[in-house]
């Protein structure tokens, strides 16, 4: 029970990013020992403008992330969805109370 974090120390942020693909996307493919796989695209995206999406939970303003470029890491989606040089929508979403492993989670939007 100790390396659990104290439930106060739980955050949960979401926020909805924009902004241009700076990199080329590179697919990361991992096989489990069932046979399944699992596929990451990895990316960099320069930030221009994040909010808070309705209904989200605000512990932050999102404003962080404006102008910045980020590494991101999508599961299961084809890398034709990602391009160098356009725009792109993600969804962002942080939870400490799942680990520091699957803690952050990008998602495209919808």
């Amino acid at each position: 029970m100790a390396a659990l974090p104290p439930a106060h120390a739980w955050t949960r942020i979401s926020c909805d990013l924009s902004g241009i693909v700076a990199t080329l996307p590179e697919q990361m493919r991992q096989y489990r020992t069932d046979g399944t796989e699992v596929s990451h695209v990895l990316f960099r995206l320069n930030v221009k403008a994040a909010d808070i999406p309705d209904g989200a939970r605000a512990d932050t303003d999102c404003t962080e992330f404006v102008d910045r470029q980020i590494d991101v890491a999508l599961d299961n989606v084809d890398p034709s969805a990602v391009r160098k040089g356009k725009p792109l929508k993600l969804l962002y979403r942080y939870d400490e109370s799942l680990g520091e492993a699957r803690a952050t989670r990008f998602e495209l939007a919808r």
